[in-house]
């Protein structure tokens, strides 16, 4: 039970005497930053309710950040943050990694873009067909959003058909087809057995007809739902690494049946890795150990420029041939900019096995460290590889309705508190560790959280 105005507060109720901090916590936050209030009202005039960047929505407002070097950012007001989230998990050699930096001056030096294509594009498509299990060919995009924009309409074009089958609570991307069923709200996503699908933003056409969500995790309705449709499904997109709700991987079963149904029926399976890639050297479907027909990725593989990539089996990739008369297009003055691609092959090729292992230990050493913090609480620690997430709830969350049982109010606020202590995650708890991430900070973190959730 939460505390309301009305009702007193329980001695049971572990989430409420951090909330009772809350007015204390934002005096602090907006006593630390200042500068950053200032240019949130400067940016309130140029941006509808003061933010460019949906993600960064912060309450009472985001910091400004001037810098960032290694696992630190450097905010508007001077303070030294330690990152764990590199910018939504796409930095994964942290900021300003030099490698990256004399790839990118270099390139610098001979032109930001042309009207024509690079070797750099080519080196850089060559590690990702020989990292990715299902990667044969690559065709390269300007976002992760884009990229799964291609995706179904390579898979739609591939296979002549239409509907395409998402999971409740997966994130794809800024794009009309899938942005539904994103974070729908209780009292509109419908039976267990039977989600419907709700719009996850205003300005959305009608899209019920060419989209099929369905629960996470849950194999048995995945089999009847989609044979039940089986002459309609184009693709099945699915997330290796399920970011809004919680990091969590989905089971063994759940993605044998996706594989099992896609042959099948005759339908593309799709990988969105554009944060999943982060998981491994051979990306998601190597840790997972299940290939996909066709991968979307975007974040680490433009090394902090904007970036998306479609990579797949051969065949459905030849969709997109332009020697085909009937094809899928796919056009953009930014694609393959040899900038993205020279700093996308710097960070690719320092992501070796080795760092990855390196990284991902990192992640288990805080997900262990967490674990140990919160026994007897009710909080839930996820995430896998760098990954990880603190759960305000004490279910075990394995889909999106297990995830929504959260107490968001809670973390937003622990969140800030955090901040104020010198860690950035997102407001809802997300976070990563990358190659520059010490023990000492990870310790640090672990301390300014327990003494945070201490009553």
């Amino acid at each position: 039970m939460t505390a309301t105005a009305t009702s007193p507060v329980l001695a049971n109720d572990f989430y409420a005497p951090l909330k009772a901090r809350a007015a204390e916590i934002e005096a602090q936050y907006r006593n630390l930053t200042p500068v950053s209030a200032g240019l949130f009202e400067q940016s309130k005039g140029l941006f509808p309710g003061g933010f460019t960047r949906d993600a960064v929505i912060r309450k009472p407002y985001s910091p400004f950040i001037a810098k960032g070097e290694g696992p630190i950012l450097t905010d508007s007001d001077g303070r030294a943050i330690v990152d764990f989230w590199f910018n939504a998990s796409s930095l994964p050699l942290g900021h300003a990694d030099p490698r990256v930096v004399a790839a990118v001056n270099r390139q610098l030096g001979l032109g930001t873009a042309y009207f024509a294509p690079t070797e750099t594009e080519l080196a850089l498509a060559r590690i990702l067909c020989e990292r990715l299990p299902s990667a044969e060919q690559a065709r390269f995009a300007n976002s992760g959003s884009e990229a799964v924009m291609i995706a179904l309409r390579l898979a739609r074009g591939f296979t002549g058909r239409d509907l395409v089958v998402k999971c409740e609570g997966s994130y794809h991307g800024a794009y009309d087809d899938v942005q539904w069923s994103v974070a729908p709200a209780k009292d509109k996503f419908g039976a267990p057995d039977s989600p419907v699908p709700v719009p996850d933003s205003a300005g959305l056409p009608e899209s019920s007809d060419r989209i099929l969500v369905l629960p996470y995790n849950n194999p048995e309705i995945l089999r009847r739902e989609v044979r039940a449709r089986a002459d309609r499904v184009a693709a099945l997109i699915i997330e290796p690494l399920a970011n809004r709700m919680g990091l969590i991987p989905p089971t063994p079963e759940f993605l044998a049946a996706a594989r099992e149904l896609s042959d099948e029926i005759g339908a593309v399976l799709i990988f969105d890795e554009v944060i999943a890639f982060r998981l491994g050297y051979h990306g998601a479907q190597g840790f997972v150990g299940m290939t996909p027909d066709v991968t979307t990725l975007g974040k680490v593989i433009g090394g902090g420029f904007p970036v998306g990539a479609v990579v797949g089996k051969t065949d459905v990739m030849a969709a997109s041939d332009a020697s085909r008369r009937e094809r899928v297009t796919h056009a953009g003055t930014f694609n393959a900019n040899p900038v993205t691609m020279s700093a996308g092959r710097a960070t690719m090729e320092a992501l070796t096995p080795d760092v990855y292992d390196s990284i991902n230990a990192k992640g288990a050493k805080m997900r262990a460290g967490l674990e140990a913090a919160t026994a007897g609480v009710p909080l839930t620690i996820t995430g896998a590889g760098s990954f990880f997430k603190i759960n305000a709830t004490a279910e075990d969350i394995t889909d999106y309705r297990t995830a929504v049982t959260v107490d968001g109010a809670w973390e937003e606020v622990l969140s800030l508190g955090l901040f104020n202590a010198g860690f950035m995650l997102t407001p809802h708890l997300h976070g990563c560790c990358s190659a520059v991430t010490t023990d000492e900070q990870i310790d640090g973190f672990l301390a300014a959280f327990t003494d945070l959730i201490t009553p």
